[in-house]
């Protein structure tokens, strides 16, 4: 069996979701399980709607529920003929009608707490996941709606939760093997889970792709195919370099790696379960189901050895930290280290001398405060903001020094740091201030990956 991912720009319109029927009618030998994300920006919509009526503003609040409503129904109308909209209305009103409850329950409260965050933001997968079911029974495609707050149990950490393997693996087993044992296609929203106690949680940005990891590690898949708008990972960032390439296939280390250094794909988290029970991750665009796109966990021995890609950070606060004694400097990489663990992938290590960096502005003084903590006073710690981290990801600068010289030439001026391990493969990188990044990227992709975009990368 496998599991298919849809994103929302997958499922953004009812053209889009007659494709993705499409997609997986011609998979059905495969007996695959569907995980998709909230409709096109829907998770944001959510978002504004809470923080509307958080700040007191039943006029905006109301505005963007409208919104919301409006748009699911037109499109889903779109796809399930008329004989079959009042049923898919039916069960569609519950989930309109407990966002309205919590819009106004914020109104009155004005407590825009974690917990009612991940309440409002997990409609946008029920939602959905619920069009998507009624559409592929209408497209010759036997599809049975699983509600995820009841197959991925998390632990309380609202809007960042973490899978508790144990329950969460029973559950999927043991509802998800009987519907394809019958020749039924699974459909479940990403993102969002639940406690033990029933409390809805979600799994952080990109958080699909991690549930999506989570099915296929469970049901031991064949793969996990991640359908989005892009056809595979590419050696940079096309927004910031236009001739970026694709590359065919990655390690599960070389990805992890990426996600942590600033891609966008694949998110973090998806890359533990797949790499754990060994299910390869396939990323494919959508828009193009014919296309190749790029494997990750099936890296070709024979390759020869290359850069994979170039990952960055913008705005990234760098924290330093140095010794106050000598000597001390082991005992504080290693507290350093053991942080870095605990808030990956928002803090990330950049050099061995105890330079971290952290995208994540909100979270800054938790951090630094966790950081004070475990280094107490054998360190002193210093923030730079507004920095960028370049990082030059591949296996084979562990093997090939030469591939290492060639960074470190192009990129000298930009204060290098040779990381070996990184968080999962060797990796080289940069600080650079944000306007010489494309600058940077075009000399290291120029000297390290020639050619242009229509070259794979092996």
């Amino acid at each position: 069996m496998i599991v298919m991912k849809f994103g929302g720009s997958s499922v953004a319109d009812a053209e889009s979701i007659e494709r993705v029927a499409g997609i997986v009618r011609g998979t059905l030998d495969r007996q695959p399980v569907v995980v998709v994300s909230a409709m096109a920006k829907t998770t944001n919509r959510l978002l504004q709607a809470a923080d509307a009526a958080a700040a007191g503003d039943r006029e905006g609040a109301h505005a963007a529920f409208d919104e919301i409503e409006t748009y699911h129904r037109r499109e889903s109308h779109g796809v399930v003929p008329p004989a079959g909209r009042p049923a898919l209305d039916a069960a569609l009103d519950p989930y309109f009608n407990e966002l309205r409850i919590q819009l106004d329950e914020l109104l009155a409260t004005r407590a825009l707490t974690p917990r009612v965050a991940d309440a409002v933001a997990g409609f946008g997968e029920l939602l959905a996941s619920t069009i998507l079911a009624f559409a592929f029974t209408h497209k010759q495609v036997d599809a049975a709606w699983v509600d995820c707050r009841r197959v991925i149990v998390t632990d309380h950490d609202f809007t960042r939760a973490r899978p508790l393997y144990g329950p969460t693996d029973a559950r999927l087993r043991e509802t998800l093997r009987p519907l394809l044992r019958a020749g039924r296609v699974p459909v479940v929203g990403g993102y969002v889970g639940a406690t033990l106690q029933g409390v809805t949680t979600t799994l952080g940005k990109e958080g699909s792709d991690f549930s999506a990891a989570i099915v296929g590690a469970a049901l031991g898949a064949e793969e996990v195919l991640i359908w989005t708008d892009v056809d595979g990972m590419r050696t940079a960032d096309p927004r910031i370099f236009p001739g970026a390439q694709r590359v065919r296939a990655l390690s599960f280390g070389e990805a992890l790696e990426l996600s942590c250094s600033g891609a966008k794909k694949p998110h973090y988290g998806t890359l533990g379960p797949a790499s754990r029970t060994n299910v390869p991750i396939h990323i494919l665009d959508s828009r193009h189901p014919g296309a190749e796109g790029t494997v990750i966990g099936r890296r070709n021995p024979d390759a020869p050895p290359t850069v994979k890609s170039i990952a960055c950070r913008e705005n990234a606060h760098l924290i330093s930290a140095r010794a106050t004694h000598g000597g001390g400097g082991c005992q504080m990489l290693a507290s350093l280290f053991e942080v870095c663990e605990r808030f990956r992938p928002s803090l990330m290590v950049i050099g061995p001398d105890g330079d971290l960096a952290l995208d994540r502005e909100d979270r800054l003084a938790e951090i630094h405060s966790a950081l004070l903590a475990a280094v107490g006073d054998s360190a002193e710690l210093w923030v730079t903001r507004g920095r960028t981290v370049v990082s030059v990801v591949s296996e084979d600068l562990a093997t090939h020094p030469e591939l290492t010289g060639r960074i470190l030439e192009v990129g000298g001026e930009f204060k290098p740091r040779l990381v070996l391990r990184g968080v999962a493969a060797p990796v080289v990188r940069l600080l650079a201030d944000e306007d010489q990044v494309p600058g940077l990227i075009a000399r290291l992709h120029g000297e390290l990956l020639p050619g242009g975009p229509e070259v794979v990368v092996e």
